[in-house]
């Protein structure tokens, strides 16, 4: 019984359809629900590849796609056959607790290399044989004895007469030599295969045997950036030197390559000449996520599920206008009615005609340049067309100054719209499904039945959905690396200040929401350490993005949080100004003193941070208030 079939109600099937990762999916959803990505043809090429992205990017999907059957089931899904498939590719995840067993003092750095060489040569010749089986089965190939015998001669086993005796000893192979550098001063005698030459072998029998009729073997290695330096180097040595029948598919986080070496200390991978370079955030992904969710959404529809089928129907997008009306702004156009009120009587009248969605935004211009409001309003009342584009520039950032100085008003900004929603995710697909699934948990409840009208997601359960996915992205930070507690302040205290930016529009411009650093090289290059290593776990993004030339080489970027922390700290999601922070401020963030290094930053914007924090927030007031007492 395929995933899908099994007995559900509808809210329970529509929130598995947007929460489960496709690439964890059964094989026949797989093929059901996958979307071809923009850059997949650039991926299907026979150069070696690196697929660039964070955690969620879906570079695991993608070379799960290049699969062999995978492939075949995605062909035969378009109506094509196997005679359509021009590569058959195999993949190895590099699991960072089993390569990481591969140091450690008993071995020289020249032995571990080779032990895991060896050690690589395994694992893929064992994705390889099971190609090899599917193939004999499948496509009725015949590969004679002898060749098979070569393959295992050449991994240093006993001698294989069939691919399904290779696997078994291959499999036994990898136990030993996972005891063996495991075991410090083991007496164990291990044969090391040599760097890449069973691979080789194996891919030309294949070839010699016309089992792949011209079609290229894809190696795909997921997970890249947890090989040691060392072990990136042999890998790339690999790269470096591929040629067909063989290519080899990277995919790795964004700064996940610290070693552009191979194990010729003076020969570096390069790009073009030696791999194409593929930036996942770059590849269109706005079309990609919009098409994964029309067909989610079309495969419910079909199931009976009352929903629409285009994403953009799905989720509901509230106006500026709308929004300013739910932040207050009939408030605020009443006060400024009421001082305005006998002193003109054409003013008077210009305004009371106006929406109060647009008469509010007197009292945001007069905060911004304290000026009275009486002469901010003749000035309006006498030059329309200067005040039209003005509020057209500034009347998304004068939403979050609204909410201010209103307490008990748990949502200060909404955040909600297909587009919105696609910006939020930040090229991120994890992201994207995640905000939909905590959407439709938000406006659904524990009901199981949609009927009888069709469902559409109200921006409130938009905008909650973007705060608990914010909080749990927040949370998840501490244990993604060591330096996990340290990105976790970091963001926090960076997180507060852009907060407080966002609703002081005196004098400053409007959504100011990346920053650059500046201060002592020393301070520089320990916060860039730890700003990079954040843009791999997507607690940053940085741009531009310099040309890797050695591993020592310095990027001057501007960064800036992820927009998947944008409702959490009730911030623009949209990259415009930026800020200056001093790297020794940064420093004394992660290091202990959170409020000091915040209040500084503030107070060289003329900010004071005396307001209560938003409810989301108030959850880490020890963390902003904890050295507040020893200054």
């Amino acid at each position: 019984m395929k995933e899908f079939d099994r007995p559900r109600d509808e809210v329970s099937t529509l929130r598995h359809l947007f929460s489960e990762n496709r690439a964890e999916w059964a094989p026949e959803n797989f093929k059901d629900l996958f979307v071809t990505p923009t850059y997949l043809n650039k991926l299907e090429t026979a150069r070696p590849s690196f697929l660039v992205g964070g955690r969620g990017t879906g570079k695991t999907t993608t070379l799960q796609s290049l699969g062999y059957n995978t492939t075949l089931k995605r062909l035969e899904a378009d109506g094509c056959n196997y005679s359509d498939q021009h590569y058959l590719g195999v993949l190895v995840r590099m699991n960072k607790n089993r390569v990481h067993a591969f140091k450690g003092e008993h071995l020289s750095i020249d032995n571990w290399r080779k032990a895991f060489a060896h050690y690589f040569n395994l694992i893929v010749c064992l994705e390889l044989s099971q190609l090899a089986i599917w193939l004999e089965h499948s496509q009725q190939i015949s590969i004679p004895n002898e060749y098979i015998a070569e393959i295992s001669f050449d991994l240093g086993l006993k001698e294989a007469s069939s691919f399904e005796q290779l696997r078994k000893l291959i499999k036994n192979a990898i136990s030993q030599l996972q005891l063996y550098v495991n075991t410090p001063f083991s007496t164990h005698e291990i044969n090391f295969s040599v760097a890449e030459s069973p691979l080789r072998k194996f891919s030309e029998i294949l070839e010699e045997n016309e089992a792949l009729e011209g079609r290229v073997i894809f190696c795909c290695i997921d997970e890249y950036e947890n090989l040691l330096d060392y072990q990136q180097g042999v890998i790339n040595t690999y790269i470096k030197h591929a040629s067909p029948p063989l290519s080899y598919k990277v995919g790795v986080r964004k700064y996940g390559v610290r070693n552009w070496n191979t194990t010729d200390t003076n020969d570096m991978l390069n790009t073009p000449d030696d791999y194409a370079a593929i930036e996942i955030d770059q590849e269109g992904f706005e079309y990609f996520a919009t098409e994964v969710a029309n067909q989610r959404l079309s495969f419910a529809n079909k199931k009976g599920i009352p929903v629409p089928t285009k994403l953009s129907d799905f989720l509901e997008n509230l106006s500026i206008a709308d929004e300013a009306i739910k932040l207050g702004a009939n408030q605020i156009a009443a006060e400024i009615l009421s001082e305005l009120n006998g002193i003109d009587e054409n003013i008077f009248e210009y305004f009371a005609k106006k929406p109060a969605s647009e008469t509010y935004f007197l009292r945001f211009w007069q905060a911004k340049e304290n000026t009275p409001i009486q002469d901010l309003a003749n000035h309006w009342y006498k030059n329309e067309a200067i005040w039209n584009t003005r509020y057209g520039n500034h009347s998304y950032a004068s939403l979050f100054w609204l909410s201010k100085g209103r307490k008990g008003l748990r949502y200060k900004k909404y955040y909600s719209g297909a587009k919105t929603i696609l910006a939020l995710a930040g090229g991120n697909i994890r992201y994207f499904l995640e905000l939909i699934d905590n959407a439709i948990y938000h406006e659904v409840g524990d009901q199981n039945s949609l009927r009888p009208e069709p469902l559409t997601l109200k921006p409130l359960s938009q905008t909650k959905a973007l705060r608990d996915v914010g909080l749990r992205r927040l949370d998840q930070l501490e244990g993604l690396s060591d330096s996990g507690v340290h990105l976790k302040r970091l963001v926090l205290a960076i997180g507060k200040v852009f907060f407080e930016l966002a609703r002081t529009p005196a004098n400053r411009s409007p959504e100011v929401n990346s920053f650059i650093i500046n201060g002592q090289s020393e301070d520089l290059d320990r916060i860039r350490d730890l700003l990079e290593e954040g843009v791999g776990h997507l607690a940053f993004e940085a741009s531009p993005r310099t040309k890797e030339t050695s591993s020592s080489e310095i990027r001057d970027n501007e960064y800036r949080l992820h927009p998947i922390y944008s409702g959490f700290f009730v911030i623009s999601y949209r990259k415009k100004r930026r800020a200056t922070f001093d790297a020794k401020d940064l420093l004394e963030v992660v290091e202990g003193k959170p409020s000091l290094a915040i209040n500084t930053i503030l107070s060289s914007e003329n900010i004071s941070s005396n307001e209560d924090l938003p409810e989301q927030l108030a959850f880490f007031s020890s963390f902003y208030d904890g050295d507040r007492d020893n200054k």
